[in-house]
């Protein structure tokens, strides 16, 4: 706020908090008031933190940056939608953030979605608005475990059949357990593969092979 009415870094200490310390004094008492001291406000903290914030906002306005030798990426925004939740929400929504940000939309070079209409629909989606799109990584396993090769299917339906039947038995899933102890193994468990749960299958596969490997 200091530096948003471009007044002096000194003003922090010699007017801000002596005018926050008595009214806390007066509304809150003296107890507040010795909280309220805690706060820093000379001249080189404002100063510090002005750059700080300076060079973060330098940061965001490029979303993806160098950091060192390593490429950063931050999460510019992210705001839940308390009402209708169409494509033109949406747009409005990132819409009044980039303006009131003063970010340059020709640095938008992709979007990636979940493949909802509101988000891809060829009229009026988001990705039409936009101009651009890309599918979900996320969302990419799920869809191309559909079209597997015959024999991968076949791997896989074997594995889900064998989950199924110790995870529906209590006696089976205790057995099985039992198993995992004596051979001292990481995990005591299998998990469960859902389509409507991103990755499951994925996650199922990876804890079979490893439970595979230490038998």
């Amino acid at each position: 706020m200091i530096a948003k009415q471009k007044k002096p870094y000194t003003i922090g200490e010699e007017l801000i908090k002596p005018c926050v310390l008595k009214a806390t004094q007066i509304i809150l008492g003296e107890d507040a008031e010795q909280k309220m001291k805690s706060i820093s406000l000379s001249n080189n903290i404002v100063k510090r933190r002005i750059d700080d914030i300076a060079a973060v906002t330098n940061k965001i306005n490029k979303v993806r940056y160098i950091g060192g030798y390593i490429i950063q990426e931050v999460i510019l925004y992210s705001q839940s939608l308390t009402a209708a939740t169409t494509s033109v929400d949406i747009f409005n929504s990132i819409s009044n953030f980039v303006e009131k940000n003063d970010l340059d939309w020709k640095k938008l070079i992709g979007l990636c979605t979940d493949g909802a209409p509101a988000m891809i629909g060829v009229r009026s989606g988001l990705a039409k608005k936009l101009k651009v799109s890309t599918r979900c990584v996320i969302h990419r396993q799920p869809l191309s475990s559909k079209t597997l090769l015959q024999k991968l299917c076949q791997a896989l339906d074997s594995a889900i059949t064998f989950v199924n039947y110790i995870k529906s038995s209590a006696l089976n899933s205790r057995l099985f357990t039992l198993r995992c102890e004596d051979i001292d193994s990481e995990h005591k468990v299998l998990l469960f593969h859902t389509e409507g749960r991103w990755l499951s299958k994925g996650n199922m596969l990876t804890r079979l092979h490893e439970l595979k490997e230490e038998d």
